[in-house]
């Protein structure tokens, strides 16, 4: 018998950034979502937002209208569903640029002692399932480090396992549109373990709001260009 996954919190957003609605007081129906509180932002009748559903093993991305608005309720009609529940390894990446500081990393030994560092490095891209960073110090593949991302919630820590190294001269042809990133000697990528439900909501809206910022500016454009 399959087991019922408990969902925690529900937030909307308008495709054009104009709308941000949560709860945690949520039911679910038949291709239905529900928000239940106190003064909620109404939204017009049949509003089309996007709807990201956070559960305690994951988060669900879908769309739907609005149907229903008042300030107690709201009610979204899902249209679209893309794809499977996405676990958290498989999620949409975003180009950022952020500070931060690993603050803790791991021997390469077998004892694996954590060591304190307070190295500066500036993250390049993030979501769920990992993230990349430039940073003058060394770091090694598969060496865990943990990384204060005071930028998304003060005191906010995530464990970082690495997964590759480049050197800066290497990628230049990439990054060196940001001038900023050519004062640092690599480039690294790797994964974030054991995300909590509070760290998974923190980076998922952070990812999520610099999409909708880029779709805003790509509307803009396009609408300069008319």
């Amino acid at each position: 018998m399959a087991v019922e996954r408990r969902l925690v919190k529900v937030s909307i957003t308008g495709v054009d950034g104009d709308i941000s609605i949560s709860s945690e007081k949520v039911k679910t129906e038949d291709g239905r979502v529900i928000l239940l509180g106190r003064g909620l932002e109404e939204v017009p009748h049949q509003t089309p937002v996007d709807v990201i559903a956070y559960y305690e093993d994951g988060i669900q991305f879908m769309w739907g209208i609005v149907t229903l608005s008042i300030p107690s309720q709201l009610n979204v009609d899902i249209v679209s569903v893309p794809g499977k529940r996405q676990e958290r390894r498989e999620n949409l990446k975003v180009r950022t640029s952020f500070d931060a500081v690993v603050e803790y990393v791991c021997s390469m030994g077998r004892r694996r002692r954590k060591l304190r560092l307070n190295a500066a490095v500036r993250i390049r891209d993030l979501s769920l399932g990992g993230a990349g960073f430039f940073s003058n110090h060394t770091f090694f593949k598969k060496q865990r480090l943990t990384i204060n991302m005071d930028f998304l919630k003060p005191g906010l820590k995530v464990e970082f396992q690495v997964l590759r190294r480049e050197r800066q001269k290497d990628a230049l042809n990439e990054d060196s549109a940001d001038m900023k990133t050519t004062n640092f000697r690599y480039r690294y990528g790797g994964r974030i373990l054991k995300l909590s439900v509070e760290q998974e909501r923190l980076i998922c809206e952070h990812v999520f709001k610099v999409q909708l910022t880029e779709h805003k500016r790509r509307k803009e454009v396009e609408n300069n260009g008319d």
